[in-house]
């Protein structure tokens, strides 16, 4: 066969085979399954993400001050600021609570605030959240709640807390900054989280052996394959349209080896620290099988875990749940801290 008639068959072929695996790769897609070669399970065919719990790991933290930026008036028995911090370059606000009692010796037990959805339009540092936050104020912590960015006065886009590493990245600089705060007890750090509040703090708990404990409020703190398939039908901000990391790489049951690599529930035997879980049954905007399903994998992991479940409470714990949720808040964090 002569060589030119030859090089046109091996163009030809080559031609063919790539539009085969275009074929395969978009009908994949259209099917939620994850195309071949997407990813291995040595990973070689994939970069690595930054929303990977290994990823997230690997990153610095470098500790930053914190800045008062403004003296707000006095909490019952506490003192109230704007302060900021840095993240990933950015600058991060947040409302710091410090109590009047004296100082321990090596400073105060230290809660960071972790604030669930709230529209980046319509949220204000000092109007949300004002009551939960006082109430472990005004029990002898210093809280810290974050205005995650994007929200607030706080720098950066609000990149939302299911499938991007910015929110873990704005816990995990606080946590650092507030190490070396000088009225902190470096070694009693523990977060509190609301909604997707609790989701972040998992995540963040599963990276960081620092944070001591962690109290979550209706927290979104289900597996991956719980909100994107079991449960994603009840789920209303999981339905609303599939997420990127669906479309491209496939679904939970499809492709396991990737989500396992973000969902928090692969690196549950690392969870620094004791969890407290309180939830509402009538609660329409996060499941409570996601807080059973996280307190049934941590048993199983051995780990220190309780679940509160308030008959008939919605997703805010509105009137009677909410002072015994706080209450028994209170008590999980002055026992582990």
């Amino acid at each position: 066969m002569p060589k030119r008639i030859r090089l046109l068959f091996v163009f030809i072929l080559t031609v063919l085979l790539l539009a085969g695996v275009a074929i395969i790769v978009r009908k994949s897609l259209k099917n939620n399954v994850a195309p071949p070669g997407y990813l291995t399970e040595n990973n070689t065919h994939v970069q690595e993400l930054p929303v990977f719990i290994e990823s997230l790991r690997k990153r610095s933290y470098p500790a930053s001050e914190i800045i008062i930026e403004e003296i707000l008036t006095l909490g019952v028995n506490y003192k109230r600021y704007i302060a900021s911090y840095k993240s990933d370059g950015l600058k991060i606000y947040g409302l710091l609570t410090i109590p009047y009692s004296p100082k321990p010796v090596n400073g105060y037990p230290t809660i960071i605030f972790l604030h669930g959805y709230v529209s980046p339009q319509t949220y204000v540092t000092t109007n949300d959240y004002v009551t939960t936050q006082d109430g472990l104020a005004q029990s002898g912590f210093i809280t810290f709640k974050l205005d995650l960015r994007g929200h607030g006065k706080s720098q950066g886009d609000a990149t939302g807390a299911h499938f991007s590493e910015g929110y873990v990245i704005d816990t995990l600089n606080a946590l650092s900054a507030l190490k070396i705060y000088k009225d902190v007890d470096s070694e009693k750090i523990a977060i509190w989280g609301h909604s997707n509040g609790g989701e972040i703090g998992l995540r963040a708990m599963v990276v960081s052996k620092e944070i001591k404990a962690g109290v979550f409020w209706a927290g979104v703190v289900g597996s991956s394959q719980d909100m994107l398939e079991t449960y994603n039908s009840r789920i209303p901000f999981m339905r609303r349209r599939t997420p990127d990391l669906v479309v491209k790489y496939g679904s939970p049951s499809a492709n396991p080896t990737f989500w396992n690599k973000i969902d928090p529930y692969s690196y549950l035997n690392d969870i620094s620290g004791p969890i407290q879980l309180h939830h509402g049954t009538a609660d329409s905007s996060v499941l409570i099988e996601l807080s059973i399903h996280l307190k049934d994998a941590l048993e199983k992991e051995g780990k220190i875990v309780e679940l509160y479940k308030y008959d008939g409470a919605d997703h805010n714990f509105r009137e009677n749940s909410f002072g015994t949720a706080m209450q028994r808040s209170v008590d999980f964090f002055k026992k582990y801290l």
